[in-house]
């Protein structure tokens, strides 16, 4: 059971490794029988290998994550953080995200959600766009998403 600093470290920890670009670094976080569900709904990525993928393809996006305050459960063991994602490749889609992480024993992280859906997502720098076109808008700007990484649709 972790206490709570070690809880908090790990989230922002994550953003952290996230932003550096490397790889490697951010699998360092996660145990070998990881289950990643981005965004939860989603069929979700089970051990490191899926993992790396998604990893290397959101860093390939030029991910960047900002963090907001974690905030820790009485269990020793999860984590949740309000998170800003913003990918700029192939457009710029910004993410309004809750991430929820789960610690192992061995200090690792075993299962990770990201909850999110198409209301949480903004495309570009313009006005808001609302209704249909909001969601027409967002879910074109994820097909050229999938299309740019040749796999099957995140959600």
């Amino acid at each position: 059971m972790a206490d709570e600093a070690t809880l908090k470290r790990m989230a922002l920890e994550y953003a952290r490794r996230m932003n550096t670009g490397d790889v490697e670094a951010v699998l360092e976080l996660f145990s070998d029988d990881i289950v990643f569900e981005d965004p939860v709904g989603a069929p979700p990525l089970i051990g490191k290998d899926a993992l790396r993928e998604h990893i290397a393809w959101s860093i390939e996006c030029q991910v960047h994550e900002t963090p907001g305050r974690p905030v820790t459960s009485m269990d020793g063991r999860r984590v949740a953080v309000p998170t800003t994602v913003t990918v700029y490749a192939p457009a710029k889609l910004t993410f309004s995200i809750i991430g929820v992480i789960e610690l192992g024993d061995d200090g690792l992280v075993h299962h990770a959600q990201a909850f999110w859906g198409i209301t949480d997502t903004k495309v570009g720098d313009g006005p808001e766009l609302t209704g249909v076109a909001h969601f027409m808008a967002v879910t074109q700007n994820l097909a050229k998403m999938v299309q740019a990484k040749g796999s099957p649709s995140p959600m």
